[in-house]
């Protein structure tokens, strides 16, 4: 896996190495818990820092088989198991697997598509709203388009 390189790395990228390793080895399920393991590892950081690495690193809640939640590292979209995409006047209506939309959720606002105002996430059902003015059909082209080249 990654294991602790630390040596070739910044104080960032260190502490941003030392996040892959515990997300890869340990089932954490709260930042407050990752923060913590953290600390263990000689890495203070604050909520904020930590949201913003966590961002960086595509790194995100996922659920577990047994409905548990631990961070994962998001590499790609084939592993968020999306089952459908519904339009309805200016919203897209995506559904997933259970435990995954807040994940696609994270990943469709990367794209940073201009017809896409935001997202709200459950469960497994996301919306994607569309801004007024542009067609709803042709944002979940491009939103799809952005899904397999990301």
């Amino acid at each position: 896996m990654y294991k602790y390189t630390y040596f070739m790395y910044s104080t960032k990228g260190k502490r941003h190495q030392a996040i892959l390793d515990l997300v890869s080895e340990v089932k954490i399920g709260s930042q407050e818990g990752l923060r913590k393991s953290l600390e263990k590892h000689g890495f203070e950081v604050t909520q904020a820092t930590l949201s913003r690495d966590l961002k960086e690193l595509n790194v995100v809640k996922t659920a577990t088989e047994v409905g548990e939640y631990k961070y994962a590292v998001l590499d790609d979209w084939a592993g968020l198991h999306i089952t459908g995409c519904e339009v309805s006047a200016n919203l897209l209506v995506v559904h997933t697997e259970a435990g995954m939309a807040a994940p696609v959720a994270y990943r469709v606002d990367s794209l940073g598509l201009p017809g896409i105002l935001g997202t709200v996430a459950g469960e497994d059902t996301l919306l994607v709203v569309v801004a007024e003015g542009h067609d709803a059909r042709k944002v979940r082209k491009d939103m799809w388009k952005g899904v397999q080249t990301q």
